[in-house]
Parts: structure tokens; C-alpha cells; sequence
């Protein structure tokens, strides 16, 4: 079976340089998740960034099409038959086959993969009739307005006639409203592992918070000076007299006196200065926190800078950006 994935980059959280398929979850690159769940598997990476991909043995295209339906359009010529469609930002132990195995049983046009969620407000919500079709589709309702606990989970089975419905520029949300819309086949498969969307600070941090709580334990590899408070995930972490826990992953990181994490994940490189206090936060790659500054609830992006007695609060930092005086509710700077 083909597997198209598409590979895009999430201006609005900025964690990497790369595209979202390299967020890491329980010390691992989604990307490399996802390989080794579909290894069965023929491979097609759609993306504006193909040389992200060069070490990697799977196909690779690239396209700047709009929309993440809109990019299937490029692999039209490709695909030998029914495909599958995975997103690269889900972190999920779910196996393609039940869901291959549905749709050759229906036969509809499109079946999403469907997981229940406590939010479902943020994705796209869905209501299907008893033998499983979609009769009801809303991508990000108002809270009010939710009339489902099931989302779409990023997982799709599509026929080639498919083709055909998608213009130039489309997202997948829209095309399954199209769909829908017109009452034209489309199916829904409940799978009931878990399943993470990591697309915001308060997603990721959830995801991370629940990962580590379910296994439960504390791992740990080569960590010095660091007071641990599990579920830890740590690996080359070093400090001085420094607290982590609970619910923290990081890597390759470097904690100052005193300075205190928890339900965050931090990426490699990350230096942490004396007296920091950091939580509910993503830390990207060889990002610098001067002494005595706070962090909550926000996302730093990769290689920037915080300097010293600086608070930053429900804010996202960009990639590369300087902070030298406090920031509260900015959504992206």
C-alpha cells in the first residue's frame, strides 16, 4: 500500500528550522515513529522541503501546492490505486491494516481515521449514521457547537477518484466538507489506542504530560545534578542543584543552580541559566535562558535568545528572535 504523507511547516509554531514531521515525542522524531509503524509500507513524502529528507529511504516529492488536499494533486501519477494519506504531526501506536480493512469492506470514496477526544473543538468533528458513514462534518466548531467527541485523526483512505474533488488549493478539512456536504461516501473507523496532534504549546504540552504518565516510569540516560521527579524522560541532561519533573522530556541540555522544570519539553542544545524557572512550555533546539527568567506556558523557538530576569508568559517566540524585556499573550513574535 502507498502511504502519502505530507510534510509542511507550521508558521504558527515555530518549534524547528524543519518541517513538523521532526517535533520529537518520548525522545523520538515523529518522522522516525512513523517510518517504523509503516514499514510494510511504500512511502511517499509530499513536501516544499525535500532536501530534509535526502537521508531518509523512502520517495520523496516536492511540492508548494495550497492546501494539504491540494498536495495530493502532485502524486496523482504515482499512486497505483487506493492510497492511504497520514499527517506528519500525530504521534499515534495505531496500524494503518483495520483501517484498510473497513474500507474494502464499505467502499466509499474516503475513510477517516476517527479518534474520541476530550477536545474536540479543536480538530474536525464528526457524526456518523450506524453502519459507519459520515453524515456530519465541522472543522474547529465553538465549543457550543460541538455535537461529537469523535475528530478526524489525520488518517485517511482515499480511491483515485478522489482526484477529481480536489481543485488547486484546498485543504483536507475542506475537501472532506465538499464531501459531505454532498452526501457522497465517506466513512469513519473509531480506533481506540491513544493518538497526539502536535500542533499548539498546550497540544504538545497535554501529549507529553500524557505519554509519560502512562508509562509511568523514569528514564533516564547519562544525567548529573539534576533532583528527578517522575515520569522524567532525560537523556544527557546535566545540571547543578537543579529540579525536573514531573512530566518533563528533554535531551542534550545544560540546567543552571537552582533552575526548575517541569511539564515542558526541551531540545537538544538548550542552555539553561541559574534560578530559571521553566513550565507547560516547548524549548527548541540551542535555545539560551538567561538567569532568573520565567517561562510558562509558551514555546521558544529554535536558537533564540532570553536574557536575563525576563518573564515570558502564553507567548510564542519565533525562530532566531532576542526577548530582553517580559511578553504576555503574544501569539507569535
Amino acid at each position: 500500500m502507498q502511504v502519502i504523507i505530507p510534510a509542511g511547516y507550521n508558521q504558527d509554531f515555530p518549534v524547528l528550522r524543519k518541517p513538523q514531521a521532526f517535533l520529537r515525542m518520548g525522545g523520538k522524531e515523529l518522522f522516525e515513529t512513523t517510518l517504523n509503524k509503516l514499514k510494510e509500507h511504500e512511502v511517499i513524502i509530499v513536501t516544499p522541503f525535500p532536501e530534509e529528507f535526502k537521508e531518509y529511504d523512502v520517495q520523496v516529492l516536492k511540492d508548494d501546492s495550497s492546501g494539504s488536499a491540494a498536495s495530493l494533486r502532485s502524486i496523482e501519477k504515482l499512486v497505483e490505486g487506493r492510497f492511504v494519506v497520514h499527517y506528519a504531526d500525530t504521534f499515534t501506536p495505531f496500524r494503518i491494516e483495520p483501517l484498510l480493512n473497513f474500507h474494502e469492506r464499505m467502499k466509499p470514496l474516503i475513510t477517516m481515521g476517527l479518534h474520541a477526544s476530550p477536545n474536540p473543538w479543536r480538530y474536525g468533528v464528526v457524526s456518523m449514521d450506524p453502519s459507519g458513514r459520515v453524515v456530519r462534518f465541522l472543522y474547529n466548531p465553538r465549543p457550543d457547537l460541538v455535537f461529537s467527541n469523535l475528530i478526524s485523526a489525520g488518517i485517511f483512505v482515499l480511491e483515485l477518484g478522489v482526484f477529481d474533488k480536489i481543485p488547486y488549493k484546498m485543504e483536507m478539512q475542506e475537501l472532506v466538507t465538499y464531501l459531505v456536504q454532498r452526501q457522497m461516501p465517506v466513512y469513519g473507523y473509531e480506533f481506540k489506542t491513544y493518538w497526539y496532534h502536535l500542533g499548539s504549546v498546550q497540544e504538545y504540552v497535554e501529549a507529553n504530560v500524557d505519554y509519560l504518565r502512562r508509562r509511568m516510569e523514569m528514564t533516564k540516560v547519562n544525567v548529573t545534578g539534576v533532583n528527578m521527579y517522575p515520569p522524567v524522560c532525560l537523556k544527557n541532561v546535566h545540571g547543578d542543584a537543579a529540579f525536573v519533573g514531573p512530566n518533563v522530556s528533554a535531551e542534550d541540555v545544560h540546567l543552571g543552580l537552582g533552575s526548575k522544570v517541569r511539564n515542558s519539553v526541551i531540545y537538544p542544545g538548550v542552555k539553561i541559566g541559574d534560578n530559571v524557572n521553566i513550565s507547560d512550555s516547548i524549548i527548541g533546539p540551542n535555545v539560551k535562558i538567561e538567569k532568573n527568567s520565567i517561562v510558562t506556558e509558551s514555546l521558544i523557538g529554535e536558537d533564540s535568545y532570553v536574557g536575563p530576569n525576563v518573564k515570558v508568559g502564553r507567548s510564542t517566540v519565533g525562530i532566531a528572535k532576542e526577548i530582553m524585556e517580559n511578553i504576555f499573550e503574544i501569539k507569535i513574535i
